[in-house]
């Protein structure tokens, strides 16, 4: 990956931007990727960012809508995005979870029966890895890497004769994202241990320079998250790895066991959260947004972004970051109090974390 400003201007060769962006959506995942005004989003997290993100790329159409799995903090914004009449929608892939009742999963089935029946989106689509089709956006195209077609089956159960316990997080979509047939991005869901045994047991190459760490970097289910996290590191060997994170006490993510994992797997690789982890800095003291890149963010608001949002955009020369890991770097040296992706190992202890705090 090269270290330079993608922010302004088309590639060099004068097709529109092709890029996939990692949205700081606070406590959450959402993704989109971009091949002019075509996009596809990947996990729609509530408020507005994913909205704020199309409008800034004039989305005309979203090829795909894929919901990883039913969690809010994955789904919640997705009947926002759905129930948008400024574009037209392709498909909307997700896998039933018949143990989900919450109102928000309610919500997200009720707003695709109404946008397909208004018009305007196509359809719904459940998505595993023997899905016939090939999922493109223009020059993107997404690479469906966990559940099989067995275990979205299956879905979520308390037993099963194939895989026993199935939780939620289990059987979350796993996508891979490739520019221009080049793989840039992991996007790893809430995908847990079982479901890196299920990955692995299929032989699936999981190689990316980006990895977007499952779970916020939270516990990978009863695993080890230090032996978790070196394993997905190691299949992946990304240079860079984002933890999708909300500033505050309640998850204090991410896990130092999951640090620690991800450093000895990868010791040079970019370790850069959305936003800042209690564990690096003091939760009352407000940061500047100099080093963003020119993108929405939830941090902006509260003060508390780290790298924020990040779009990887595919040139002629490789793909390029923004904002650049070399500014994240000096942001963090310069203003960041005890920066856990900084440390040298063996980390240090958890700092103490007063719950009460909101």
């Amino acid at each position: 990956m090269n270290d330079h400003n993608a922010a302004t201007g088309s590639p060099e060769s004068g097709l529109p931007i092709l890029s996939a962006t990692i949205l700081d959506v606070g406590h959450g995942n959402s993704a989109v990727v971009r091949d002019g005004d075509l996009s596809a989003v990947i996990d729609a997290a509530p408020g507005d960012i994913v909205l704020r993100e199309l409008e800034r790329v004039q989305a005309k159409r979203i090829e795909h809508l894929v919901i990883s799995h039913s969690d809010q903090d994955h789904a919640g914004g997705g009947p926002k995005v759905l129930l948008d009449d400024a574009r037209t929608i392709g498909t909307v892939w997700f896998n039933a979870d018949a143990r989900k009742n919450t109102r928000i999963w309610r919500r997200l089935l009720h707003a695709v029966h109404t946008r397909v029946s208004r018009g305007g989106c196509d359809g719904h689509q459940m998505l595993h890895t023997e899905i016939p089709q090939t999922l493109r956006c223009g020059r993107a195209r997404l690479e469906v890497c966990h559940p099989s077609i067995l275990m979205a089956g299956t879905g979520p159960t308390k037993e099963s004769e194939d895989f026993g316990r199935l939780d939620t997080n289990t059987v979350s979509i796993v996508i891979r994202v490739h520019l221009d047939e080049r793989p840039a991005v992991l996007l790893a869901a809430d995908m847990d241990a079982k479901a890196l045994d299920h990955i692995r047991s299929h032989g699936r190459d999981l190689a990316a320079p980006v990895l977007v760490f499952p779970h916020h970097g939270g516990l990978p289910g009863s695993a080890d998250p230090e032996t978790f996290a070196n394993t997905l590191t190691e299949l992946v060997a990304p240079e860079l790895v984002i933890f999708s994170i909300r500033s505050g006490p309640r998850p204090a993510n991410p896990n130092h066991g999951i640090v620690m994992g991800v450093r000895r797997a990868a010791p040079k690789a970019h370790i850069a959260c959305t936003q800042l982890s209690v564990h690096c800095h003091d939760k009352d003291h407000l940061v500047s947004e100099g080093h963003l890149a020119v993108l929405p963010a939830d941090g902006r608001r509260s003060g508390r972004a780290c790298v924020g949002s990040v779009m990887i955009t595919s040139t002629p020369q490789g793909l390029v970051l923004d904002p650049p890991l070399a500014r994240h770097r000096e942001f963090v040296d310069a203003g960041v109090s005890t920066p856990l992706c900084r440390a040298t190992l063996p980390l240090p202890r958890r700092r103490s974390i007063n719950l009460e705090v909101q």
